[in-house]
C-alpha cells in the first residue's frame, strides 16, 4: 500500500509538471485529481514555497457522494494527499466540479503562549524596547488591530540581529538601499524577514541593510541564529521592528473582515522573554541585558539536532 500510494504521488507529480508548467510559475499551490479504478477521486497537492498555507476546495457538481461540498487543510509538506472522493454507488462514476484557493499561513495555529523567546540581538547586550505605533491608525486613519503589539530598537551600532526561536524563514524582503537623502519619520521601504514557528506563530524583523542577510528562503533557524545587519535610519540610528503574530483563522480569507480590522488578518502576542534579569513581559522603553542558556537552544530541536549540536561541540 505505501509503495501505491508514492507511485500514485509520483504519477500525480508528473501530470502537473507536464499540464500546467506554464501555469505553476505563477501558482504557489497547484491541486490535481486522480481517478481511480474503484471510481474513487484522489486530490492532492504540490507546494513551490516554504511554509504553511491553509488551502480551500469548493465544490460544485457533487453526485454520488457523500462527501461535503468544501474542504480545508493547512499544508505544510512539498506535495502530498488532501482528500479521496468516495462513490456511493461503486457501480458508478463520481461527477464533480471544483475551485481551490489558498493564503499563506497555518489557519489552525496552536499558540504556546507561554513560550520563553530570546531578544534578537547577541548574549549580554544591553537594549531599551520601545513600543511601535501602527502605521495604519497612525498616518492613513484606519482602525488599529486590537490585539496590535510591536516593538522597537534603537542603537547607534550597526548591531547583528538574531533570531528569537527555532522556525523556518518563509519570506524576506532584500530590495531597498540605505536613503541617504530624504529625512523621513515612516518608511514602508525596508527590508525584513519573517520566520514561521513549530506552533504556527510567525516572528518578522524589520530593518536590514541589503544584501546583509545570513539566511535564505526555506532555511532552518534555531535560537541565536544570526539573520543579518541593521540598516541606518536618516543617517542616524540603526533601528529594528520586531514582533510575533499568528493568522486570524476568521479573517484569511474574508477580505470585509479584514477592512475592519485596518487590512490585517493577524492576531499579535505579548511574548514572554528570557533576559539576564529573568522571565519578563515587555515594559515599554525598559532596558533590559539579552540572554541564553542550553536548555532554551535545544528545547525545539530534534533528538537528531541535539545529537548534531552535541558532536559538533566535541568537534
Amino acid at each position: 500500500m505505501k509503495n501505491y500510494f508514492q507511485l500514485k504521488i509520483a504519477l500525480c507529480l508528473i501530470i502537473i509538471s507536464c499540464s500546467t508548467k506554464l501555469q505553476a510559475q505563477d501558482r504557489v499551490i497547484e491541486v490535481t485529481a486522480i481517478r481511480n479504478e474503484n471510481k474513487s477521486v484522489d486530490f492532492f497537492y504540490k507546494k513551490n514555497m516554504p511554509g504553511s498555507y491553509t488551502i480551500k476546495i469548493e465544490f460544485n457538481g457533487l453526485t454520488n457522494t457523500s462527501a461535503a461540498d468544501h474542504y480545508e487543510q493547512v499544508i505544510e509538506g512539498n506535495f502530498g494527499k488532501l482528500l479521496t472522493l468516495r462513490p456511493t454507488n461503486k457501480d458508478l462514476g463520481i461527477s464533480y466540479g471544483y475551485k481551490t484557493s489558498y493564503a499563506f499561513g497555518n489557519s489552525r495555529p496552536k499558540v504556546d503562549s507561554l513560550f520563553q523567546y530570546l531578544f534578537p540581538f547577541k548574549k549580554g547586550a544591553k537594549i531599551t524596547i520601545y513600543e511601535s505605533g501602527n502605521v495604519n491608525e497612525k498616518y492613513f486613519g484606519a482602525e488599529k488591530p486590537e490585539s496590535w503589539k510591536s516593538y522597537s530598537t534603537n542603537s547607534k551600532t550597526a548591531d547583528s540581529v538574531f533570531s528569537m526561536r527555532k522556525g523556518i524563514v518563509v519570506n524576506f524582503k532584500n530590495e531597498f538601499q540605505n536613503d541617504t537623502l530624504t529625512k523621513m519619520v515612516y518608511t514602508s521601504k525596508t527590508n525584513n524577514i519573517v520566520i514561521e514557528h513549530e506552533d504556527g506563530t510567525y516572528a518578522i524583523y524589520k530593518g536590514f541593510k541589503k544584501d546583509s542577510f545570513k539566511v535564505k528562503l526555506g532555511d532552518i533557524v534555531y535560537p541565536n541564529t544570526m539573520l543579518g545587519t541593521l540598516n541606518k535610519f536618516n543617517n542616524e540610528n540603526y533601528i529594528l521592528h520586531f514582533g510575533i503574530y499568528y493568522f486570524d483563522n476568521k479573517a484569511m480569507f474574508d477580505s470585509s473582515k479584514l477592512i475592519k480590522k485596518s487590512n490585517s488578518p493577524y492576531i499579535y502576542l505579548t511574548p514572554y522573554f528570557y533576559t539576564a534579569e529573568g522571565v519578563i513581559k515587555i515594559v515599554a522603553k525598559s532596558s533590559y541585558i539579552t540572554d541564553f542558556n542550553e536548555s532554551i537552544l535545544t528545547k525545539e530541536m530534534t533528538k537528531k539536532e541535539i545529537k548534531q549540536r552535541l558532536n559538533s561541540k566535541i568537534l
